[in-house]
């Protein structure tokens, strides 16, 4: 999971690690790493979250996709992320 910078002060997520140097498209950025937590159907996850300032929106990594099912209806706005299972 990545966020902006500007939306985890207030979500109160523990730093794990700053200023990890990682390769993007873009070329060599720096993140912080939190210890993020996400409910999903009710049931918790605990994820590592890459926190930096030229995200422009949430993303989710395509390791999610081992343990939920993603539904895009475009035509209605509507995405849906449901756990199916380890």
């Amino acid at each position: 999971m990545a966020v902006h910078a500007d939306d985890i002060e207030a979500l109160g997520w523990v730093i794990l690690a700053s200023e990890i140097e990682m390769q993007t498209a873009r070329g060599t950025e720096y993140f912080d790493i939190y210890e993020g937590r996400v409910i999903v159907d009710g049931r918790e996850f605990i994820v590592p979250v890459h926190v930096g300032s030229e995200l422009p929106e949430i993303l989710l990594g395509r390791q999610w996709l081992s343990l939920m099912k993603l539904v895009i209806d475009e035509r209605n706005g509507i995405l849906t992320l449901e756990y199916v299972g380890e």
